[in-house]
């Protein structure tokens, strides 16, 4: 009997260490997929961020020229404004304020929902994938409030 339950324990760590390592997700499956893709993201940053500073040149480079007022933004999303980065695009909110974990927009970043890689890889030559500090300075961002202005 203990080696059967030694065997389904064994099982259940490998089960779980797969988890813990999942694929990208389609989109219609990315909120049931939230807890076990946040596993993969980086830890937030530990510093109180700045929007002017930390995130704005961040967004400026690999996000606003699709996302921003000068042309019709991709997937309605526009990320140059508070209000707008708030209301969301086509697939609905994407950033919600104090919640990283729970917010679409750091799957996307992070390469985690198939198709809506931002940047698009086929873009990153000229808008670059954010690294893994600046992602967390996206997260303690979004965690600190999403505020645009200090």
């Amino acid at each position: 009997m203990l080696r059967y339950i030694a065997a389904f324990m064994l099982i259940g760590g490998f089960a779980a260490s797969q988890h813990a390592n999942a694929e990208p997700v389609e989109i219609d499956d990315l909120k049931d997929n939230m807890a076990k893709l946040a596993a993969k993201l980086p830890a937030p940053a530990k510093k109180q961020v700045s929007y002017k500073k930390d995130i704005e040149p961040l967004f400026k480079k690999s996000c606003v020229n699709c996302h921003g007022p000068d042309k019709r933004p991709k997937g309605k999303f526009r990320i140059d404004t508070r209000a707008l980065a708030l209301k969301g695009g086509s697939e609905g909110v994407s950033i919600i304020p104090a919640k990283s974990k729970k917010s679409p927009f750091i799957y996307y970043i992070t390469d985690q929902v198939i198709d809506y890689e931002m940047p698009p890889t086929a873009k990153r030559e000229k808008y670059p994938k954010l690294t893994k500090e600046q992602i967390g300075l996206v997260l303690a961002w979004i965690d600190q409030g999403a505020k645009y202005d200090n």
